[in-house]
């Protein structure tokens, strides 16, 4: 316990001189005062309804994920090779992965028009609708070029929901608990990964038909539908509100679900006279077609540095080959059987979920940039242990174990530390102005590295598992040692390089990019029109606060 004598502190309260006080290490001294001063009720009527809004927004995010699976899973069913004539590799079985990601850039342009224009809720009712479309198209598809239009159309959709999603969710997320609220929005990545490894699982292992993969591509639908449903009856975004002159709507949305239904709460005002005073120093227009705000002053080319920056990093880390491509990575690790591929495939999200909600709940204590770092970290001691025992599985066949555990370590060490960030970090960059458009082109950049890396990846696999003359080990049988086995190393070249990658995205995170946690995202504008917006950032300010909550002390502690 600190007391009011201390020295250091810029008193705001003279009569308050020997009353107890505490010390709190912080971002924002303004929005620190107004927490302090009413805290806030966890299990609230109006706090439950939050989460319950929340909740059918993560949704969004799942969509994403059960495709990620479904994919990797149904690319290795016999029945799907048979009815398309693929064979798990090549530059064919690459596209009908990557026309996905293209109808997701294709959407690009058209989250400013329904993002900004119409607002958050229609763009992701709109996207949602699209979805559903899409898996009707694939669902039926008996020719590879249908398949190929539904997940066109799947991807079409998906992005212009899922670009909106994360904005939408951190700007309507409680300013104390944003980094758990809006980051847990894309642990449900998983959820989706986890509800398609399953369901692909036990359609391969009970069905030996095309409706091995349609079940799971039919039971995509429900996802979508769900969100349909609820997300008219959810409330706009109070930024969105403000910057469409519908300011009083805005303060009643922040009362009530930032301020228990207090329209002056400390919290409620101070967010709601930034969001205006931001809105007001720009109220020129800004039409859907004009990209200019987010590259026109040196603060928006930096803010769009961090947005570029993370979709590469977010796609570049190796994470996607696990995802896209774990079955044939187990594989080439010496072990053949589909059930028991897809049955790895169906486990490895678990554990990556747990690991992401986890990491979830340590954003705003951590801080978005040590939790990066540190995760990339974890994951590049994982990925090496994962080549080596790969390059070696030729020769002792027994290390096959031993890469599928450091495939799980490695992912859950990337979810833990970066998967909420993935959505988050993006969006908490761009100004209330830009962020549908700057999340869509966060979406265009995402799926271009998802482009590169998958296609690249999708000719590596085919070349490395036609090379690999070690025998292929079943599940049911005791691998044996070949130690003068003179096989080539199983996705070695391609893994090393990921190494390489990882190593350079720690140095740039920790040199350039911002610390977001602690602050409203009104506050985030002082940092990037900084002289070095990363130092800025890093900055904290020691309040002084009265057990009643009245801030008496402020002090700046600088740190590099």
């Amino acid at each position: 316990m600190a007391s009011a004598t201390e020295s250091g502190f810029d008193r705001l309260d003279s009569g308050k001189q020997h009353e107890e006080t505490r010390e709190i290490n912080t971002a924002s001294a303004a929005l620190e005062a107004a927490i302090a001063e009413q805290k806030p009720r966890l299990l609230s009527p109006n706090m439950i309804r939050l989460y319950a809004i929340m909740g059918v927004c993560y949704l969004v995010s799942t969509m994403n994920g059960f495709d990620s699976s479904l994919m990797g899973a149904i690319n290795a069913m016999k029945p799907f090779q048979e009815n398309f004539g693929l064979d798990g590799g090549g530059s064919t079985t690459g596209i009908v992965f990557v026309i996905y990601q293209i109808g997701q850039i294709a959407s690009a342009p058209f989250c400013g028009i329904f993002g900004d224009g119409w607002g958050r809720r229609w763009c992701i009712f709109i996207g949602c609708s699209i979805v559903l479309v899409g898996t009707a198209i694939q669902g039926s598809a008996n020719h590879l070029a249908q398949f190929i239009v539904g997940r066109f159309v799947l991807g079409f959709g998906a992005s212009l929901a899922s670009a909106v999603g994360p904005a939408y969710t951190v700007e309507l997320a409680h300013p104390a608990y944003r980094g758990t609220m809006a980051g847990l929005y894309n642990n449900f990545w998983w959820v989706g990964n986890i509800l398609a490894g399953w369901t692909t699982y036990g359609t391969n292992l009970h069905l030996d038909n095309s409706w091995a993969w349609r079940t799971p591509t039919i039971v995509q639908a429900g996802i979508p539908s769900v969100v349909i449903v609820f997300i008219m009856f959810f409330p706009e975004s109070p930024r969105w509100l403000i910057h469409n002159d519908r300011a009083e709507e805005a303060l009643a949305v922040l009362a009530k679900y930032h301020g228990d239904g207090d329209l002056s709460s400390p919290l409620t005002q101070l967010q709601y006279h930034e969001i205006l005073e931001e809105y007001q120093q720009r109220e020129n227009d800004n039409p859907w077609w004009d990209y200019r705000e987010l590259f026109n002053t040196r603060a928006a080319r930096y803010r769009l540095a961090m947005v570029i920056g993370m979709a590469f990093f977010g796609q570049w880390s190796g994470n996607n080959v696990v995802s896209y491509f774990l079955p044939e990575m187990v594989a080439a690790a010496g072990i053949d059987n589909t059930n028991t591929a897809l049955l790895i495939n169906a486990i490895n999200p678990i554990f990556s979920l747990i690991a992401s909600v986890y990491g979830a709940t340590c954003l705003d204590k951590l801080g978005r940039r040590p939790m990066m770092i540190w995760g990339l970290a974890g994951s590049c001691v994982f990925y090496i242990l994962l080549t080596a025992f790969t390059a070696e599985t030729a020769n002792y066949p027994n290390l096959s174990y031993g890469t599928i555990v450091s495939i799980y370590l490695f992912g859950i060490c990337f979810a833990w530390g970066f998967t909420s960030l993935q959505t988050l970090y993006p969006v908490e960059c761009l100004s209330n102005r830009t962020r549908a458009k700057g999340s869509g082109l966060n979406f265009l950049f995402t799926n271009i590295a998802i482009i590169v890396n998958t296609f690249g990846i999708s000719i590596g696999i085919k070349y490395v598992i036609a090379r690999a003359a070690f025998p292929k080990v079943s599940a049911s049988v005791t691998p044996q040692p070949t130690p003068h086995t003179t096989a080539r190393p199983a996705l070695t070249h391609p893994q090393i390089v990921y190494i390489g990658w990882i190593v350079i995205e720690m140095i740039v995170i920790y040199f350039f990019f911002v610390e977001t946690a602690g602050k409203t995202l009104e506050e985030l504008t002082e940092i990037f029109e900084a002289p070095n917006p990363r130092k800025f950032s890093t900055r904290k300010v020691k309040v002084e606060v009265t057990s009643t909550g009245q801030v008496v002390g402020i002090r700046d502690e600088h740190q590099a």
